[in-house]
């Protein structure tokens, strides 16, 4: 004869840090932690670029407005107010009265949801699991089972996109109203195959006819703790993030501005090379026009008049001694190559100048864009400050909490709202 358990089954919000024991909370046994057992665990922004980054790159370079595009599709999301970066199923075979850890009925039970995880991504094609966790340091064993919906062939947004409603549409699961919606639907298909499962270990589904409004107090009073709860821990992880996205454009600002400096310190250095370049140029323009002031000397008439000049009794013709001749043409020479010398050389003087001038306005861009970089880094590094504020404080309140309530002595109530004393009868 089969043994018949209950299944509990539900779709939440979930916590990462909850689920892999970075958070522990009042009802964990501590000594057991080390029993619980990890079947999946992946880095959730990997997993979205996975899925997202092509209809990303196609989405943007559609967008003509730069602020319409998106540069990080995860941190979107989390600023989301329809959507969620992940989701989470929570499945429980059997309570605390029949299924208790390190009971057999609970070793059988785990075994059932080890192998329930095993095809779930095979008949979830539009549910991407990261992390799912059993644990065994509770009073019953559960599996949490976290995942990112996505929708492909989507007209609006981006073409992949994150949305469980038209994930679950794709998987066939279509809502027929408030009672009856995409998402129950699709939590009772999967109960289903966990109860498959579970008759493989001559464990028989007991269906009991538990509904929100027959809650008892307790259980309510459970369930609105743990979501208060879930919403702290959720806030301290999207923080952490938060900062270790900041502290990585703080790294990278670093690494600019660090360029940045170098590439102005070269700039800088030609600059001055160039400057010393115009004191040369400037000395070999003053000698080269001292020179021009000898050539012209030089020519002057007085020097002409010394020369012995002979008539000739064919005309006016004027005939010069050989030494005399080469005198004039020494003196015509240098003056062509004096003027010469003197036009290339202001040429070069120009050109130097105007190059003088371009190097000192780029100076001046670097300058300012190297201030601009500084200005951010200090934004930046402002902004990490805010958080890393932001992040004690919400550790900083819930530690309070729960000094508050021991110092109440209301740390076992609390035990029992995570998980009812034996004595009370559920709802069945």
């Amino acid at each position: 004869m089969n043994t018949k358990r209950s299944i509990n089954g539900r779709i939440d919000k979930g916590s990462i840090g909850h689920n892999n024991r970075k958070f522990i909370a009042p009802n964990v046994d501590k000594n057991r932690t080390h029993e619980n057992i990890t079947l999946i665990k992946k880095d959730i922004q990997s997993v979205y670029h996975e899925l997202f980054d092509k209809a990303l790159d196609e989405y943007n370079a559609k967008q003509k407005r730069k602020d319409r595009r998106i540069k990080n599709y995860y941190e979107h999301i989390n600023r989301s107010k329809q959507e969620k970066p992940f989701y989470e199923l929570i499945f429980q075979i059997g309570n605390t009265e029949d299924t208790h850890c390190g009971t057999p009925e609970a070793t059988l039970a785990t075994k059932a949801l080890t192998d329930f995880i095993k095809d779930f991504q095979e008949r979830n094609p539009h549910i991407r699991v990261f992390n799912a966790v059993i644990h065994l340091d509770e009073e019953t064993p559960h599996i949490h089972i976290d995942f990112v919906p996505f929708a492909t062939d989507q007209k609006r947004g981006l073409s992949t996109r994150n949305s469980l409603s038209k994930a679950l549409e794709q998987q066939g699961f279509t809502s027929e109203g408030k009672n009856n919606t995409c998402t129950k639907q699709w939590v009772e298909s999967e109960k289903e195959q966990l109860a498959e499962v579970m008759k493989s270990y001559g464990i028989e589904w007991e269906k009991l006819g538990t509904h929100e409004q027959h809650l008892d107090v307790l259980n309510y009073k459970k369930k609105m703790w743990a979501k208060e709860v879930e919403v702290l821990e959720n806030k301290v992880e999207c923080t952490q993030h938060r900062l270790e996205n900041t502290e990585r454009i703080l790294r990278d600002a670093d690494e600019t501005l660090e360029r940045l400096d170098s590439e102005y310190a070269e700039k800088s250095e030609a600059v001055e090379k160039l400057g010393a370049d115009i004191e040369t140029k400037s000395a070999e323009l003053e000698i080269t026009t001292n020179q021009l002031e000898i050539n012209q000397q030089l020519l002057q008439i007085k020097d002409i008049d010394a020369i012995n000049i002979k008539h000739t009794v064919l005309g006016n013709k004027v005939t010069l001694s050989a030494e005399d001749y080469e005198g004039v043409v020494d003196l015509a020479k240098n003056e062509i190559t004096a003027e010469h010398d003197t036009s290339e050389k202001d040429e070069k003087i120009t050109s130097l100048t105007k190059q003088v001038h371009e190097l000192q306005a780029e100076q001046i861009n670097w300058r300012d864009e190297r201030s601009a970089f500084k200005r951010t880094i200090e934004r930046l590094q402002s902004q990490v400050s805010r958080l890393t504020n932001e992040l004690n404080t919400f550790k900083a309140k819930y530690d309070r909490v729960m000094q508050f309530i021991e110092s109440l002595g209301l740390k076992e109530k609390l035990d029992n709202f995570l998980h009812p004393i034996k004595n009370i009868k559920k709802h069945r």
